[in-house]
């Protein structure tokens, strides 16, 4: 499931990310995403969601922090999808 509406801001040194990566990868679930370790990266997450708080989930636009925030909106999806 590919989902190009949102990217995932996250830092590979992480264990919460390590947490989001995990589920993502069990559900098969696919999306732009940025490593903030790489150059510019965690400054383009700063001025995109007023911090450099990692993972970040930008979905249209709007951030959205926490692991488990995060996962309980993709299994959203995922079950919206499956019914829909």
């Amino acid at each position: 499931m590919y989902f190009d509406n949102m990217v995932l801001y996250y830092k590979p040194t992480c264990p919460f990310c390590h947490k989001v990566l995990a589920f993502m990868e069990e559900e098969d679930i696919a999306m732009p995403m940025r490593d903030t370790l790489e150059p510019g990266v965690k400054d383009d997450l700063i001025r995109i969601a007023g911090k450099g708080q990692v993972p970040c989930l930008i979905v249209d636009g709007v951030p959205m922090f926490e692991s488990d925030d995060i996962i309980r909106f993709l299994s959203d999806l995922i079950l919206e999808r499956e019914e829909g």
